[in-house]
């Protein structure tokens, strides 16, 4: 956590953001985007055969609000619909919940650059040069803090390593949701492999993730830009 003394974000590190956006289209295009559909090809380790999910994002609210499904499977969609909390598959009884990620974190594992818009116009989030990450010569390590009540200090949610020569994400670390007890935070690595434009916005297209060591490798399908949050047209799209 931050002290209180030093919630103010860093000009640089406020820079490198403005520049991830101003790199991957322009700070205009992504501030007038409010909303995405996705398409992308998900192969995990040792399988075989990828699977298609489409996932729908929608960021013109202040709560978090996806819905993910994969295609070809019957398990219904995966509905985040702004509440605090969500249901999680759990063998036994007892129904858990986990707490919701905010809009930042759910965006950053694949665009980077609508995570960045998000935390440059909310006050929630400090962005602070990175002093416990290992950067390389001419990249910028930024560490993402986010104040989720008036009592506590910020706390660190993210931790990016930017290309000096590109100005785009080379790495992202950001802690997941949890339930239950366990020993200490629990972080998502996402590596971005390659960039390329796609609807007139430089975006990630092939995308490692590792998750206490579970890895996949997703691969861009598709994108479609402030698509509508309609969920029976999702569900009927994916179904197809």
């Amino acid at each position: 956590m931050l002290p209180a003394t030093t919630v103010k974000s860093d000009a640089a590190a406020i820079q490198a953001m403005q520049n991830i956006m101003a790199q991957s289209g322009g700070e205009a295009a992504w501030r007038g985007i409010r909303s995405v559909e996705e398409t992308f090809s998900v192969l995990g380790a040792g399988e075989k055969t990828p699977h298609v999910m489409l996932l729908l994002d929608d960021w013109s609210l202040d709560t978090t609000r996806y819905r993910r499904k994969v295609q070809g499977q019957s398990a219904p969609p995966t509905d985040h619909n702004g509440a605090s909390t969500f249901p999680v598959n759990n063998a036994g009884a007892t129904q858990l919940v986990a707490p919701e990620l905010d809009q930042a974190r759910v965006l950053v594992g694949r665009l980077p650059a609508a995570a960045a818009e998000v935390m440059l116009r909310r006050t929630e989030y400090v962005l602070k040069i990175s002093k416990s990450q290992t950067c390389k010569s001419g990249d910028i390590c930024v560490d993402v803090y986010r104040t989720q009540n008036s009592t506590l200090p910020p706390s660190l949610d993210q931790q990016w390593k930017i290309s000096g020569t590109t100005g785009l994400p080379i790495t992202v670390r950001y802690q997941t949701s949890t339930v239950g007890h366990v020993a200490g935070p629990v972080w998502r690595e996402v590596y971005f492999l390659q960039y390329a434009t796609e609807e007139g916005l430089v975006v990630p297209v092939s995308i490692g993730m590792n998750l206490r060591g579970q890895r996949q490798t997703w691969t861009f399908v598709s994108l479609k830009k402030n698509a509508e949050f309609d969920i029976p047209k999702f569900d009927q799209e994916v179904a197809q």
